[in-house]
């Protein structure tokens, strides 16, 4: 807490100098830009945020315009023209960095920091685009140098704290909170993943200009499933002809496993037919929820996939009679969300604005976010699910219209133009 306030006295000194915010240039529709994008994690990785900023890249370099994109030292390489990529010095001993709030994304936070001040020094740069908490280290220098800045929020970083457990003092939460706030009011620009942020920015900051910019499905999801692999993995997994509830993503506490596990096992009991399939999550993750399971005597039932390839996901989500996704917290949708919208398998998914931003009645079952209500959507599906098909094929056709690749490079350039 000393630190946070010690933080926040030195960045209101350098930066929250009056109310006024550097403005986007009006020219900036007919000139090329060279954009410096900070993210503050691994690149490239298969998770939320680095898929994001991957679909942004070749959209904004596509475009005419130079990327210099600042991250972390890990990560595998990625090749595209225009996009030149500075990695932030390795910390000893650090390799990897877990999702959520750590000490080691705290060192790495601070390695990445100097290298967008001495990028920001040396170099003129257009436009800084902040990505999440980058944001904080990234502002304060971009104004000294009159650069405008866009702030990406995939999420509250305060949101981040409270829900993930880790940072439990309301004094601290409400410190992070005035830090977002005002870098919003310092920011030419907000860039937000969906409408309850949107409406958040507003709330705060009625005149901040807000562009809604939504994930789309993973270019690896788009193709159509070979149905020879497909019934590989119902042979490799041993499910014969069961039932296949699937989830994808990571096995983070945020994501409502655990609701889904407790879902799961009402499920089972009523249904001897019906397997729960699990792909992704880092060893311990799944240690953890192959104990949970066995706890919950459905051990047997859980298939436990682990990590898999992205190419790999039209294959496991085309061996699901159903896919499902329990999150419980955030008010971003999660990104998987709309390759599983793709893929026409009916969704059920918890009643929540993380996926009722993108999602209704007629696209997928929403249920409460209890393990009564996930089990009911689930056991409704299994029991007819000719009633149930018709919200797959209307669930792709929503992300086809709003939430495919060219929209979102649409949405992107048009937000470059405000």
């Amino acid at each position: 807490e000393a630190a946070a306030s010690a933080y926040g006295k030195l960045w209101g000194r350098c930066v929250l100098m009056g109310d006024e915010r550097v403005p986007l240039p009006l020219h900036w529709q007919s000139m090329e830009m060279r954009i410096l994008l900070v993210a503050p994690q691994p690149f490239f990785a298969q998770r939320g945020t680095p898929i994001n900023v991957r679909q942004m890249v070749p959209a904004l370099c596509d475009a005419g315009h130079e990327v210099h994109l600042a991250t972390y030292p890990m990560g595998e390489p990625v090749s595209i023209p225009r996009l030149h990529i500075h990695r932030a010095l390795g910390i000893p001993g650090v390799r990897a960095v877990p999702i959520g709030f750590s000490w080691k994304k705290v060192a790495l936070d601070i390695s990445l920091a100097l290298r967008v001040w001495l990028l920001i020094a040396g170099r003129r740069f257009d436009v800084v685009h902040a990505v999440e908490e980058s944001v904080f280290f990234a502002l304060p220098a971009a104004r000294l140098r009159g650069i405008p800045v866009i702030y990406d929020l995939d999420s509250w970083l305060s949101d981040q704290l409270a829900y993930g457990g880790t940072v439990r003092s309301e004094l601290m939460l409400r410190r992070v909170r005035a830090l977002e706030g005002a870098a919003l009011r310092h920011c030419a620009l907000a860039i937000t993943v969906s409408a309850s942020l949107t409406e958040a920015v507003h709330s705060m900051h009625p005149a901040l200009p807000v562009a809604q910019i939504e994930d789309c499905p993973l270019d690896e999801a788009l193709r159509a499933p070979d149905p020879a692999r497909v019934a590989k993995l119902r042979a490799d997994y041993n499910l014969g002809e069961r039932r296949a509830i699937v989830y994808t993503g990571n096995l983070e506490g945020y994501q409502g496993i655990d609701l889904l596990l407790d879902a799961y096992a009402l499920v089972a009991r009523a249904r001897a037919d019906a397997v729960l399939v699990l792909v992704g999550g880092s060893p311990q993750q799944i240690a953890k929820v192959r104990d949970r399971a066995a706890q919950l005597d459905i051990g047997e039932r859980v298939v436990l996939a682990g990590q898999r390839p992205a190419e790999e996901m039209p294959e496991w989500m085309a061996l699901g009679d159903m896919l499902v996704s329990p999150r419980l917290h955030g008010s971003n949708t999660p990104l998987k969300l709309f390759s599983y919208m793709w893929s026409a398998v009916p969704i059920v998914a918890t009643d929540l604005p993380t996926h009722t931003q993108v999602l209704s009645a007629a696209e997928a079952v929403l249920r409460p976010a209890t393990a009564e209500g996930l089990a009911g959507g689930m056991l409704d599906m299994l029991r007819d699910p000719a009633h149930f098909a018709s919200l797959g094929a209307a669930a792709r056709a929503r992300v086809g219209r709003d939430y495919s690749r060219e929209a979102f490079r649409r949405k992107l350039l048009a937000a470059y133009d405000l």
